[in-house]
């Protein structure tokens, strides 16, 4: 009994610190709210919403998976390689519900406030999915390459992830296109790096999205450091 209850507290810690409790309840909240709609205009519209929070999810669950090994296996920094090959290629989905609110319609059986606040808070999950998961991998690469190297390592994934949003709204390019598609996605970056002056709305949807990731995440960094620093001070 003693044994288990350590194995709850261990799985609750490590649940608690990858904020998993907040993210399950947003999660529920955008579930709930999506059946509320199904209900009150007996269709199933906005499915695609719960498809791309199910995409969202899967970074993070990757982020979590290279966590435990690093806390349970950290010399063994290889069997991180594919959890976090998975998490990079996946994680672009997290953020892109952002652009989801592309996809709002008047709809006569409902508020469009009501659509706008669901996409609104699936938004905000993925959002938060996304900005967990980077979280959890930097704090990995801070271990074993020090802070200015992770930070490195934000900076540059926030940037292609930027650039990734792009290619799925726009182009219709998926995660896993990159595996089996890889030369026909190079392609289409080409042509915009080519004559990158006539791609100014590209560019431009690029800089604001990848600035809004930027900030968001700046922000999120600064109030972790400001709480450990006061946890820290109380000690």
């Amino acid at each position: 009994m003693i044994e288990l209850v350590k194995i709850i507290k261990k799985i609750h810690n490590f649940a608690y610190r990858h904020l998993v409790y907040p993210v399950v309840l947003s999660t529920i909240l955008v579930i709930l709210f999506f059946i509320v709609r199904i209900y009150l205009t007996r269709q199933v519209g906005y499915l695609s919403l719960i498809w791309n929070l199910f995409l969202a999810w899967l970074p993070y669950v990757f982020a979590l998976v290279s966590s435990l090994i690093h806390e349970v296996l950290p010399r063994r920094w290889w069997l991180m390689l594919i959890p976090t090959g998975l998490w990079f290629l996946f994680l672009p989905n997290a953020f892109y519900i952002v652009t989801d609110f592309f996809q709002l319609t008047k709809h006569p059986a409902i508020p469009l406030w009501y659509d706008a606040g669901l996409v609104a808070i699936t938004s905000w999950t993925g959002l938060f999915l996304a900005i967990i998961s980077l979280s959890t991998m930097q704090r990995i690469i801070q271990a074993y390459l020090g802070g200015f190297f992770s930070w490195g390592f934000s900076l540059l994934v926030i940037g292609l992830n930027g650039y990734g949003v792009y290619l799925g709204r726009f182009l219709r390019w998926n995660s896993w296109d990159l595996i089996f598609e890889p030369v026909a996605i190079l392609s289409d970056s080409y042509e915009i790096l080519k004559n990158p002056f006539d791609s100014k709305e590209v560019i431009g949807f690029i800089v604001m999205y990848t600035s809004l990731y930027l900030v968001t995440y700046l922000t999120f960094s600064l109030l972790l450091f400001s709480n450990r620093k006061e946890d820290y001070t109380k000690t």
